[in-house]
């Protein structure tokens, strides 16, 4: 993922009166953060880093994923099915 280190930082008051050029920073590939009295309210992103961030958490996930599945394999976990383990949790809910 190669987001830029440093973002534009500009105002409400920049986005609502220089909003051609803001959106051209973002078609650069370039985040800006939006402030309001010296706060950070919004940070934009174009579509393009929206999705690369996006797709580095899925990959990340699906990572988590196979690591949790290859313990369990290493452990002799047993999987079962959806409706068995909905019924213990039910069971257990109830005795609560």
């Amino acid at each position: 993922m190669n987001l830029p280190i440093i973002p534009i930082i500009r105002s409400v008051t920049d986005l609502r009166y220089q909003t051609a050029e803001i959106i051209k920073l973002l078609k650069q590939n370039q985040p800006v953060v939006v402030t309001r009295d010296n706060d950070t309210i919004a940070v934009m992103l174009s579509p393009s880093q929206y999705q690369q961030i996006i797709h580095f958490f899925e990959e990340l996930e699906e990572e988590k994923a196979a690591q949790r599945l290859e313990k369990a394999i290493k452990r002799e976990g047993k999987f079962i099915d959806f409706v068995s383990f909905d019924k213990k949790q039910r069971k257990k809910l109830k005795t609560a």
